[in-house]
Order: C-alpha cells, then sequence, then structure tokens
C-alpha cells in the first residue's frame, strides 16, 4: 500500500486500484478476496472513513470489475462500486444521527 501513498488520486480510486493488483497476484492458497477486501477496509478506517461491505449479489459486478481493468485498463468500475458502498455507508451513519 506504501506505492500508492503518494498517488494523487483519491482514495476510493487509490484502494480500487490497490485491490485489483492485490487480488492478481493471488499471494495466498485460500481468501485472497477476503484479505483484500479487509486491506481495503483498514486503510478506509485509517483514513477516517467507515468500513465497506460487499455484498456477494454484487460478485458479478465485482468479477466484471477485475475485467475491465485487465481489458481496458479502466479502474472505474471497482473505484464506482467502492465509492457506492462507501457513500451508502456515510448515509446510513448520518440517518443515525439524524434520530
Amino acid at each position: 500500500m506504501q506505492r500508492y501513498k503518494n498517488s494523487k488520486e483519491d482514495i476510493v480510486t487509490k484502494l480500487a486500484r490497490f485491490h485489483i493488483e492485490f487480488e492478481s497476484i493471488h499471494p495466498f492458497i485460500d481468501g485472497n478476496g477476503r484479505t483484500g477486501r479487509l486491506l481495503i477496509n483498514l486503510e478506509l478506517m485509517k483514513e477516517g472513513y467507515p468500513p465497506i461491505d460487499i455484498k456477494f449479489t454484487d460478485r458479478l459486478r465485482y468479477y466484471e470489475a477485475f475485467d475491465e481493468y485487465h481489458v481496458k485498463h479502466n479502474i472505474s468500475g471497482m473505484s464506482d462500486m467502492f465509492a457506492r458502498y462507501l457513500n451508502r455507508r456515510l448515509d446510513l451513519y448520518l440517518s443515525i444521527l439524524d434520530k
């Protein structure tokens, strides 16, 4: 993650790029996706953001985001997904504060 620190990209785009590149090397026999998603949440929380939870129902969109990056070098599929989840979580927190 250190190499992404100096990037001019926003936090969501940085983490989307990190996640795709981390998942591409498959460093573990099992649990690569879970480990990668935990790392994403660790970095979000270190920056003051709440963790996100990528839903199983979005797995097709999640896998398509990997393909889009590897085929077209387009990070927007994953970064848009991360941003939507982050916005939903922030909206939830704000609604709790509103009550």
